[in-house]
């Protein structure tokens, strides 16, 4: 006897495609549960793969939005205008702004391994700023003659902040193997630097016949002052894409008077000089300049408006 299979047939066809169904009123198709299962497991390495935005960093101390760039972008060869601004205590008068300017030329590195920019820098001018009529300063090709600093470290995050340590300068010294020129104590007093082992640390920067560096003084009153000093200075701000950057400057400093050649000069008791309470008077400015550059091209840079004349923020 033969069967109709045809009701049979349209049973399961219509079993069939209720779970297959098609909503006319949001157009989803509805799958059996192993093959959505199988399409997001699918979508995962493409998900994973895609990175999280980066909102670039907006430092609120200095008001400024960094520009982030890609990893290695900020190596090469940079001109960088360092601020170093001091509060300057005179009896009788009103607490002075002191301090000074620098110019190096730093050449940066970008290690893969460590994700830091390894950098030299190279001192190469600056000058002192007036105080109640005096300058006190020195020439440029004394700047050329401190140490190149090799050991800094440059930390840039994806954000675009950008922080600079490790900056040294001695300033007439000179540290025997084994004595750490970060660490190692300076003399207290000029009769301290007469002693082993400070003595044999301290030479004549200029070879002028004096001991440390010779510094003019001129204005109000002048003279010649031999001194030492070392100086630190660290650098917090953000990047401005791959050829600018900006930001604080953090300066350290230890500095003695050995002697001098005019009596008014040995006075240093009278007054004293600390680093400035606003930090945004200390700042730094580095913009590229290329890798074929030395000091004389920072020092044309330094004079043909390249850095801001004043504080950019």
């Amino acid at each position: 006897m033969a069967y109709d299979t045809r009701p049979i047939a349209r049973s399961l066809a219509g079993h069939y495609f209720e779970k297959m169904q098609t909503s006319t009123t949001r157009h989803i198709v509805r799958r059996p549960a192993a093959w959505q299962t199988f399409s997001a497991l699918a979508l995962l390495p493409a998900l994973a793969c895609a990175p999280d935005p980066v909102e670039p960093h907006f430092d609120e101390e200095i008001g400024v939005e960094a520009e982030p760039v890609e990893e290695g972008a900020l190596s090469g060869t940079f001109a960088l205008k360092t601020i170093n601004a001091t509060l300057v205590h005179i009896p009788v008068l009103d607490d002075q702004l002191g301090g000074g300017v620098n110019y190096r030329l730093v050449t940066r590195t970008w290690d893969e391994e460590q994700e830091v920019y390894t950098q030299s820098s190279l001192l190469c001018g600056g000058h002192n700023i007036e105080v109640a009529g005096v300058v006190t300063d020195t020439p440029e090709s004394n700047y050329r003659r401190v140490p190149p600093s090799t050991a800094e470290v440059v930390t840039l995050s994806g954000d675009g902040r950008y922080v600079g340590t490790g900056h040294l300068q001695l300033w007439a010294l000179d540290f025997e193997e084994g004595a750490d020129p970060v660490t190692t104590p300076l003399p207290a007093s000029p009769e301290d630097a007469a002693l082993a082992p400070h003595k044999d640390r301290i030479f004549d920067f200029e070879d002028d016949g004096n001991p440390g560096l010779t510094m003019f003084v001129s204005g109000a009153v002048q003279g010649e002052v031999y001194a030492i000093q070392r100086k630190f200075v660290d650098l917090g701000g953000v990047v401005l894409g791959p050829d600018r950057a900006l930001g604080l400057a953090e300066n350290r400093w230890e500095s003695l008077m050995l002697a001098n050649n005019n009596p008014l000069l040995d006075r240093s008791s009278e007054g004293s000089a600390e680093p400035h309470p606003d930090p945004k008077e200390s700042w730094f400015e580095e913009i590229r300049i290329s890798d074929e550059s030395d000091c004389d091209d920072v020092m044309a840079i330094s004079r043909d408006g390249s850095f801001s004349p004043a504080r950019p923020f």
